[in-house]
């Protein structure tokens, strides 16, 4: 990829067709699942690519029917005692930790050795984190939270490990990126020690990584920024499309929700290693379609404040899979348009 160009990134999931979100409780883990899981990728993939996207993260994350539900599916002493909302009229159902917890199965094996197998492109593995997990499934086993969110790090590591030794088998040397989503991380300010101690856990001693963190909706970011020294990812990706205006126009007096741009900035100064920063710039809750001139405002708010186009990638607030299949597409066909209008005009 050429330097001038951005990383485009879809870093979570996108909306399944009907012929697999239908009837998706019901096939789970038959041959039927696989087949129209693996259909669903191939299409998602393609409309990726036919929308300008260079980073296809999974494919839209076909084969998970949710980022809670399916890691614990995997996870051995979990009990699933009823559903819970969790945005959109969109349920998952909560777990309880019941005893000590192991993995009892790959969560993600499958998926991913299918799409290394059809397709080249860059790939992103999302996994949900571990503080993540363990605030969102009560607790009738480990003594308290810290002990909980790390057991939970120590089934990603394991995970996380496995997937290493299948990406060498298909892409050699090139670097495996992991991002870790945890849309709980900011939510118990208290607890950001044990947000930094789970993840850290989650890689560590594992080679040939580059590893994000992707969390959208937060409190204050500033508790994420907080923690940049110690928290030992190489990027944030971050949502600032929902919390932003819909009017035309550049600087975070006409685009408010960049303001915490600044502060990522100020906090990425201080440390020897820069970390990069995945900018949302099209709201994933909404149905109504950024156009390419205000995505392209957004774009250039972020640029002048962290005046280095190397520590910025593109991407959406979050995974698309509330939105049709139409309006997703959309949203990051415009995206992309945003940004090659910007290359053209840095190349000129």
């Amino acid at each position: 990829m050429s330097e001038n160009r951005f990383i485009l990134q879809e870093i979570g999931s996108f909306r399944k067709p009907d012929y697999l979100s239908n009837n998706f409780h019901k096939i789970f883990g038959t041959q039927e699942y696989f087949e129209k899981a693996s259909k669903a990728s191939l299409e998602t993939l393609a409309l990726f690519k036919k929308a300008g996207i260079n980073n296809f993260g999974v494919g839209g994350e076909m084969f998970r029917w949710e980022m809670y539900e399916h890691f614990a599916n995997s996870v051995e002493n979990i009990n699933f005692y009823g559903l819970v909302r969790s945005f959109d009229n969109r349920y998952y159902r909560k777990g309880s930790v019941t005893g000590e917890i192991s993995r009892k199965s790959s969560l993600h094996k499958d998926e991913v050795e299918f799409l290394l197998k059809n397709t080249k492109q860059e790939l992103k593995i999302p996994i949900t984190g571990p503080y993540t997990m363990m605030d969102w499934s009560f607790n009738e086993k480990y003594p308290g939270r810290r002990e909980l969110a790390n057991a939970f790090s120590q089934i990603i590591r394991e995970e996380i490990k496995e997937i290493r030794s299948l990406w060498v088998k298909y892409r050699g040397d090139q670097k495996l990126q992991i991002q870790i989503d945890e849309p709980a991380a900011t939510t118990h300010p208290s607890e950001m020690d044990i947000v930094v101690e789970s993840v850290n856990r989650s890689f560590e001693g594992i080679g040939g990584l580059e590893t994000s963190i992707h969390v959208c909706y937060s409190i204050d970011y500033g508790y994420l920024f907080n923690v940049i020294p110690d928290l030992k990812v190489e990027g944030y990706n971050l949502e600032f499309a929902n919390r932003d205006s819909m009017a035309p126009g550049e600087g975070v007096d006409k685009r408010p929700g960049y303001a915490d741009v600044k502060r990522f900035k100020e906090a990425n100064d201080a440390v020897a290693k820069k970390r990069f920063l995945g900018l949302g710039v099209t709201d994933v809750h909404i149905d109504e379609i950024e156009s390419e001139e205000l995505i392209t405002d957004r774009i250039n708010t972020a640029r002048k404040i962290l005046d280095d186009d190397r520590i910025l990638r593109i991407n959406p607030d979050c995974g698309l899979r509330t939105r049709s299949i139409q309006v997703g597409y959309q949203k990051l066909l415009n995206m992309s348009e945003a940004v090659s209008k910007i290359e053209g005009n840095r190349n000129d």
